[in-house]
């Protein structure tokens, strides 16, 4: 009887097998890593715009005594633009204004509210609660909807606010409030409620 030559199929060794879970990994928590630095640099550049545009409001004021946005004067500095009415206070149709005025006297490269790097506008607003009094940048999507998440939230109160303030969502220069219409999803007992885990918190620093 002739013998029956069987072909043997080459398999991995539990040796090569390790080195290939090894390499799985290894690439599995480089795209973790590379995720999480994108993430970083995206609350870093919120930083950065929030102080750029508080910057731009001092220069503004020390060139035209008076805000930007507000300025009654605006039409005489620059051509076709329109003047706030100079009352001290950001209101109305002045948001807008604010980044026209900034945009004429070239501090800003923009005259319309700026997009952040997470999305969502960069917007004007004046004494947004009774707490709250004078002006502030205000951070969220349309309408006051939700951009942050509470772990982004806390990211950025870490590189704003120092002791205290960074684990208290509403002291410091920068507040962080539910979205509107939302409850208890980004702010519950006075923290910021970590195992939110969607966009339901809005930013404002205040200028």
């Amino acid at each position: 009887m002739k013998k029956v030559l069987q072909k043997c199929v080459p398999a991995f060794s539990l040796i090569e097998m390790s080195i290939v879970l090894v390499v799985i990994g290894i690439i599995a928590g480089a795209v973790f890593k590379g995720q999480e630095l994108l993430e970083s640099a995206k609350i870093r550049s919120i930083v950065q715009d929030f102080q750029h545009y508080s910057l731009s409001v001092g220069i503004y004021q020390e060139t035209y005594q008076a805000l930007p946005g507000d300025d009654p004067k605006a039409s005489l500095h620059f051509a076709g633009i329109e003047s706030g009415d100079g009352n001290g206070q950001i209101t109305g149709k002045e948001p807008d204004l604010f980044w026209q005025h900034l945009s004429k006297a070239s501090i800003i490269n923009t005259d319309t509210a700026p997009n952040s790097k997470l999305g969502g506008r960069y917007t004007v607003v004046f004494q947004p609660s009774a707490e709250m009094p004078g002006h502030w940048f205000m951070l969220s999507k349309e309408g006051e909807t939700g951009l942050l998440t509470p772990k982004q939230a806390q990211a950025l109160k870490n590189k704003i606010d120092q002791g205290s303030n960074s684990t208290n969502p509403s002291q410091g220069q920068l507040i962080v409030r539910d979205a509107s219409g939302i409850s208890g999803k980004c702010v519950s007992n006075g923290h910021l409620n970590l195992a939110t885990t969607t966009p339901d918190c809005v930013a404002y620093y205040k200028f």
